[in-house]
């Protein structure tokens, strides 16, 4: 990315180790500037207000009431702030995964420590979601989706797709129907023939929505397979 400033990350890390190895070996690239450090989730909202990065890595090996405090923050900071980044590496997969998609997918990436073979994947990840992708272990997006493989994509419309993708950006009914140029009855309508032709209709244990947009997401990386981690457009 030569043209472009380099991308400012904060880093989040529950460990001095860990955060100086991160700080350590992305000091060496060029497009990329560490402009802030935390050890609590309780400090990311007043450094990224104060130095306003692109992105936040966020690693995580806690408890699981550190964990989804952690991950409730980000979620509150991707509202408060739709353009940022959020990369998070976890030895957690699925739930904590879940819980910070729910407000949408893009510039979302969520690794899992053990999966990842170098800083090369990070990277990788950082300027995925600057492009405003979605990179998530393989592994999480066929868990959370259970494997539906007798649920076809395809049985969807062009529209329903259409709507379906708007899901997965996080977009509200509302916010669909503005993007779509269409009524918001329409969406609804939509959005209820899309979940029972996912099947999801019966289903009160499941946030229908978060699994057929990661239905969407997985569809989409099928089209798309890459040998790491799997980034959406």
């Amino acid at each position: 990315m030569p043209d472009k400033a380099p991308l400012t990350v904060v880093l989040a890390t529950d460990s001095f180790l860990i955060g100086d190895g991160l700080a350590a070996l992305l000091s060496g690239v060029s497009d990329v500037k560490i402009v802030g450090r935390v050890r609590h989730h309780d400090d990311l909202p007043t450094v990224v207000e104060d130095a306003s990065p692109d992105a936040i890595i966020i690693s995580m090996r806690t408890p699981v009431v550190t964990t989804m405090a952690t991950v409730e923050a980000a979620r509150r900071l991707r509202s408060d702030h739709p353009g940022l980044g959020i990369v998070v590496i976890s030895d957690r997969g699925n739930g904590f995964a879940l819980e910070l998609l729910r407000g949408g997918a893009s510039r979302i990436a969520y690794l899992l420590d053990d999966r990842i073979p170098g800083i090369d994947t990070v990277l990788g990840a950082l300027r995925d979601i600057r492009a405003g992708q979605t990179v998530l272990d393989p592994s999480i997006v066929d868990s959370l989706v259970a494997r539906r493989d007798g649920i076809a994509i395809d049985d969807l419309t062009m529209r329903e797709i259409d709507v379906l993708e708007q899901i997965s950006h996080g977009q509200s009914n509302r916010g669909i129907a503005a993007t779509l140029f269409i009524s918001v009855k329409a969406v609804e309508k939509y959005v209820s023939v899309i979940f029972r032709k996912l099947e999801l209709t019966n289903q009160p244990l499941v946030d229908r929505r978060v699994t057929a947009a990661l239905t969407f997401l997985r569809a989409q990386n099928e089209e798309h397979p890459t040998s790491q981690q799997t980034p959406i457009h």
